[in-house]
């Protein structure tokens, strides 16, 4: 990607969310749980990013992306993990693409397809306090979804 043009759009005040650029790093850094949209613009593509953020109980967050592309785009997305979640999981269309860090697992959990090769010994990247980075080629309607426990 290269003139890329960033613009943070429907926020009253500035946030800590921010677009980096630089060949194959730029990306996409999130690191508050706000709604807001982005709007990225590079020679191949235009595309807009919807980050919502909902609580359906009160031990839960989930924060989601939604992607409007004029065609395909890569570039990573970082997203800060609380530090205070007990456990995190991160869904791309509804599949599973990081599993939970922690055997507690919450009850009730929110939806998301189990992979079918889904063994006992997987390990997460997911750390509490830490960025999860997300490198994809995304496409027009691709969800990625972060879903926060806490205690």
């Amino acid at each position: 990607m290269t003139d890329i043009d960033i613009q943070s759009i429907n926020n009253s005040e500035p946030t800590g969310n921010t677009f980096i650029t630089g060949d194959i790093f730029e990306g996409l850094i999130v690191s508050e749980y706000v709604d807001n949209k982005y709007e990225i613009s590079t020679d191949d593509a235009s595309v807009i990013v919807t980050q919502k953020v909902i609580s359906q109980a009160p031990d839960r967050i989930c924060l989601g992306f939604l992607f409007q592309c004029t065609q395909p785009a890569r570039f990573r997305l970082d997203v800060l993990i609380p530090e205070n979640c007990y456990n995190a999981i991160v869904s791309l269309n509804d599949h599973e693409l990081v599993g939970y860090f922690s055997k507690d697992l919450p009850e009730n959990p929110e939806y998301v397809i189990k992979p079918s090769c889904d063994g006992k010994d997987k390990v997460s990247t997911l750390k509490p306090g830490e960025f999860q980075s997300i490198n994809f080629r995304w496409e027009t309607g691709d969800v990625l979804k972060f879903f926060f426990y806490f205690k």
